[in-house]
């Protein structure tokens, strides 16, 4: 698990955001509305998927253990929920799954190397660099046929 080298002291590692699993980010549910659309997806049961935000990976966790042939990366920026996230990883002895401490501006993302990235709620609590960083990195230069993001609806103030 890799680690921010200064451990974080924000409200967020004080009071921990809660992390649950949001059906519409689902693989399989993106893959789906990706066919309907005549579309051709990454399989769900074999696929990589990013998170950006992940918190203790209330999302991913649960897909991980579900699609056991499928790699789960989960990026947050509080050192404790990578820590509390990895905890129930290690429990429950997951393999395809990995939680990492780092701030969504300063990682380096494969493009070629996930198939499904999502991101939900972060917008409500980043600054606007961050916000065009995961717009950035969840629409634009995606190799090969189809790659499926998902972030909440964004209401932005007018300049």
């Amino acid at each position: 698990m890799a680690i921010l080298e200064t451990e974080s002291r924000t409200s967020y590692d004080r009071v921990p955001y809660l992390s649950y699993l949001f059906r519409q980010t689902h693989p399989d549910r993106l893959a789906t509305i990706a066919t309907l659309f005549g579309l051709r997806p990454a399989p769900p049961d074999c696929c990589h998927v990013l998170e950006l935000g992940c918190a203790s990976g209330g999302n991913l966790i649960p897909m991980a253990e579900q699609l056991p042939q499928s790699k789960f990366l989960g990026i947050d920026s509080s050192i404790r929920q990578v820590r509390d996230g990895q905890s129930l990883i290690d429990e429950l002895r997951l393999t395809n799954i990995e939680l990492r401490c780092e701030d969504i501006l300063g990682i380096e993302i494969d493009r070629g190397r996930f198939d499904y990235i999502i991101s939900c709620g972060v917008f409500s609590w980043v600054p606007e660099n961050v916000q065009e960083r995961v717009d950035q990195e969840t629409t634009e230069g995606w190799p090969g046929e189809l790659k499926c993001s998902m972030t909440h609806p964004l209401i932005r103030r007018s300049s």
